[in-house]
């Protein structure tokens, strides 16, 4: 992990494996865990979900039980782990109840959360898709600051994040989830991942305080590597990782976001559940492994600045990097191919491909000041003086 510059994880804090027997916590393979992650500058967050068979979390007394192991949780790990998720997907198959039975959990375990620790954040809803039709029947049930990050999932393969059309969406959100409530014309299935997430902005704003919507956290996203249906190949995986982050970053909506997950969890080829590591099952790295690392090395340090393109067929965000006195453009396009005229000084410009491979061009009056860059799908990383701007050419690039 330390080798891919992944700074933040993921960890469930699995209820049936603690408490067993029943009002028993059993927290030492954790404890070693939490201490290794801490040792080596790896902050997470912790989920808490999965029942024992002896709780129902979907009643009073299983609610009770449930906010009892959250407290404990808390003040055990407090200044270790301070961030944590009030269960996992409740509003699909992880979760057996219904969105009255959540909203009671998410209430009850929030307030436990916060007065065992005051600095702790609750990341509630964790949802599958961006399910804006659930969401808002969770913040119409549950006091606004029981939580204070919303997180969903979403999901779209085979469809690259910038696509305005989402397979999965239709296929498995609108046709299996609501196929008797919702038709092909939903507004989800044409949007876009950032348009999907302002979607979910919008359902929260009514409920705040303030205006002000509550940060949001990608905290599960890949594009699956299977061999079958919604699936995509090693390479495209890791254009698709590096876009993502990118995007989140230069959107300004998204504050974090996870990759699901770090190795495959199988090695059947033609298995979706099994194919969404950045390594495969006997952790040898994937591309995406690569383009993850390069990726956090091109952007360790540096601040966003602005976008000089975004969308709808090329992107083009800007970092500062003020240590190093230099700027990044980091820019790709949505289709074959694209262009854009960087400005050149005589420092020269060095362009990376997403695995690190370097190409420098000189500055040189006539040929270069103003350089066309050819785009394609996989993102290039521009590093050249301060003040540097990209400005899209039309096709073929003059």
């Amino acid at each position: 992990m330390q080798q891919a510059g992944i700074k933040w994880g993921r960890q469930d804090f699995t209820w049936k494996k603690i408490e067993r027997p029943q009002g028993v916590y059993t927290w030492e393979p954790y404890d070693r865990l939490v201490d290794q992650c801490h040792t080596h500058g790896l902050a997470i967050f912790g989920n808490l979900a999965y029942e024992p068979a002896f709780h129902d979390p979907r009643t009073a007394e299983g609610v009770a039980a449930y906010v009892a192991f959250a407290r404990e949780a808390t003040k055990r790990y407090k200044g270790k782990v301070d961030y944590w998720q009030i269960w996992n997907e409740p509003n699909g198959g992880f979760w057996k109840g219904s969105p009255e039975q959540y909203a009671a959990l998410l209430a009850a375990s929030g307030k436990a959360i916060h007065e065992a620790n005051p600095d702790a954040k609750v990341l509630g809803l964790n949802m599958a898709f961006c399910d804006v039709l659930w969401a808002e029947k969770i913040l119409k049930l549950v006091p606004y600051d029981c939580f204070d990050i919303a997180c969903f999932h979403p999901y779209r393969p085979p469809n690259a994040p910038e696509d305005k059309f989402d397979w999965w969406e239709l296929d498995h959100y609108v046709k299996r989830w609501h196929k008797s409530d919702l038709t092909p014309e939903y507004p989800l299935v044409k949007m876009s991942y950032l348009d999907q997430a302002r979607e979910l902005i919008k359902v929260m704003v009514p409920h705040s305080r303030d205006g002000k919507p509550k940060p949001l956290w990608v905290t599960e996203i890949c594009w699956n590597t299977h061999i079958h249906p919604y699936g995509t190949s090693e390479l495209r995986q890791a254009d698709m990782l590096a876009r993502f982050y990118l995007l989140s970053i230069a959107s300004g909506t998204i504050e974090k976001v996870f990759w699901w997950t770090l190795k495959d969890g199988g090695d059947r080829q033609f298995d979706q559940a099994d194919m969404v590591g950045l390594m495969r099952n006997d952790l040898s790295p994937k591309y995406s492994f690569y383009a993850y690392a390069w990726l956090t090395r091109m952007l360790e340090g540096k601040r966003w600045l602005r976008n000089d393109a975004f969308g709808p067929d090329v992107y083009a965000a800007v970092f500062a990097d003020q240590k190093r006195d230099e700027d990044l453009i980091v820019a790709w396009a949505t289709k074959p191919f694209g262009y854009v005229r960087v400005t050149n000084t005589e420092r020269g410009l060095t362009l990376f491909d997403i695995f690190g491979t370097k190409r420098h061009v000189p500055y040189d009056k006539v040929r270069t000041s103003h350089l066309p860059v050819a785009l394609g799908e996989s993102p290039i990383y521009i590093v050249g003086a301060p003040g540097m701007k990209a400005t899209v050419r039309a096709d073929p690039g003059w």
